[in-house]
């Protein structure tokens, strides 16, 4: 601090100006990252499988990272969904339900690529995934909806003359004209 002190009033303004821009050239700050998910919720059927997927932007090779996906829902500290550190997948912190059904396809890590498959989907996995890589500070969440195989039954022929399953919200009994009054505001 002293012999900026000392230069400030030894040197002209512009010196100054001149040391600080210097100065700033071998500060150069860490390059940032940022994880990029899908913003719309995922759907899917009890029983099936899901892939959760993010991308690192810039992308590195993500193979010696430490990687977490938990459940942001469940305020919880045991709410590991997945976790891989020092090259391997980590069952020692993993929740209970979901031993056994996730998969980490590290062929992807190199590519900047994070892909968790959960198989075997049940209702309780509906819920708030974020995807963590605590070294670059990048995370982003993810929302997954687990609905029953009835809601799904509802076919749509679709232009190319192939039927198309949606996903349809189950129904305790709903009054069509009361139904069609709330979607048309009639």
């Amino acid at each position: 601090q002293c012999f900026y002190l000392s230069f400030l009033f030894s040197h002209p303004p512009g010196t100054l100006m001149s040391l600080i821009c210097l100065c700033g050239l071998f500060f150069v700050s860490p390059a940032t990252h940022q994880l990029t998910c899908q913003t719309e919720p995922i759907q899917a059927e009890e029983g099936g499988d899901v892939s959760l997927q993010c991308r690192l932007d810039p992308s590195v090779d993500l193979r010696k990272e430490t990687l977490d996906f938990t459940r942001a829902d469940l305020n919880r500290e045991d709410d590991v969904v997945h976790s891989y550190r020092h090259e391997k997948d980590q069952t020692d912190p993993q929740m209970d339900q979901y031993r056994g059904r996730t998969t980490l396809i590290h062929e992807d890590l190199i590519r900047g690529i994070i892909s968790l498959n959960i198989s075997s989907l049940t209702l309780t996995d509906s819920g708030l995934y974020t995807c963590y890589v605590p070294d670059l500070e990048a995370y982003c969440t993810i929302t997954l909806t687990v609905g029953e195989s009835a809601e799904f039954n509802t076919e749509f022929p679709s232009e190319e003359s192939e039927t198309v399953k949606k996903f349809v919200p189950k129904s305790d009994g709903c009054d069509l004209k009361k139904c069609l009054k709330c979607l048309f505001l009639i």
